[in-house]
Order: structure tokens, then C-alpha cells, then sequence
């Protein structure tokens, strides 16, 4: 039993404490990294950059709202790239964002649960926290998950990228001056 406690320890560090206040993200130095099955065979990875976001620290618990560029998504294929952006799946020309939110999330379980909207669309996402660090003001918040993207509206997975998408994200955000 003590292996095993160790080994959840290991695996899920408690995060430092945060000090409360509202924090701003930076889009330059936080992304959402994604990976899927393209026909079942073989793993693509990509990248969405974060245009915005805004985290609420209070006594230990976050809640926030951030963005991702939907039409900035980049997998290293330019032809994947355009067909991703189409109305098959992100329709980006409709819809160029991604909004993943937050509401009182307890830092310190390890995990978060999360609402993202994908086309105009709105899901539950569960994602685990992988670390929560603070240094000089800036936070850097690390979290891991599986997206379903079944009821967005894209096209099957048999057609191309798997139903299941796996889904990384790095938020690192300054706290904001006091108003």
C-alpha cells in the first residue's frame, strides 16, 4: 500500500501554493499541444497557439477562461493544416477560436474539470494536472487530457482523425496589477 501511495505522489505532486489575485496569460510562452490517430495508423501531432486568457487564484482554488486559435493550428503538413481548418473539422472560417474554460477548480486534487467549445459547441473535458508552479509573479499551470470530439459536429473517425484527441495545455500567466 505504501508503494502505491508513493507512486500517486510521484505521479501527482502537490502543486505550490499560488497567491491569490487574477492572473493574464501569455500567449507567447503558453500553447495546446495535441496528438491523435490519423485512419487508426499513426500518430499526428499539432499545435494551437493561446491568443488570451484570465485565471481567478483564490484560497487554493482557480477558475478562468482562455482562448486557442483554431485557424493557427499547425501539424507540420500544410495540406493536414487547410483540411483541418475546413468545415470538416474546425470550420474555422466560422469559427477561429477555441474556448476552454474553468470554474472553481481545487488545485490541490490533482484535477480539473473543464468546458471547452469547439465550432460553437460546448463539451466536458476532464484534465489532470500535471503541475501548478509559481515563480515572481508568473504562474505555470500544466495540464494533460482526452477530448471526445464526437459532438462537435466533424466529420467520423473513419474518415480520418480519430474520435479521441489528446490534448496537452500550458498556461503561463503574470499576475495583474491590483486594480
Amino acid at each position: 500500500m505504501q508503494d502505491a501511495e508513493a507512486w500517486k505522489i510521484a505521479q501527482h505532486p502537490t502543486p505550490q501554493v499560488i497567491p491569490s489575485g487574477t492572473y493574464v496569460a501569455d500567449p507567447e510562452r503558453s500553447q495546446l499541444t495535441f496528438r491523435a490517430k490519423a485512419f487508426g495508423v499513426v500518430w499526428v501531432h499539432g499545435y494551437m497557439p493561446v491568443t488570451s486568457g484570465t485565471l481567478q487564484v483564490a484560497d487554493g482554488r482557480v477558475q478562468g477562461a482562455g482562448d486557442v486559435s483554431a485557424s493557427g493550428v499547425t501539424t507540420g503538413l500544410w495540406v493536414r493544416d487547410w483540411h483541418l481548418r475546413t468545415g470538416h473539422y474546425l470550420g474555422t472560417d466560422a469559427h477561429p477560436k477555441i474556448h476552454l474554460s474553468v470554474e472553481d477548480a481545487d488545485l490541490t486534487s490533482g484535477c480539473v474539470a473543464a468546458r471547452i467549445t469547439v465550432r460553437g459547441k460546448p463539451a466536458s473535458v476532464d484534465l489532470v494536472l500535471d503541475s501548478a508552479q509559481v515563480s515572481d509573479g508568473t504562474v505555470r499551470l500544466a495540464a494533460h487530457g482526452t477530448v471526445d470530439r464526437s459532438p462537435f459536429g466533424m466529420l467520423p473517425p473513419m474518415c480520418g482523425v480519430s474520435r479521441l484527441v489528446h490534448v496537452t495545455i500550458v498556461v503561463v500567466a503574470t499576475q495583474a496589477a491590483p486594480e
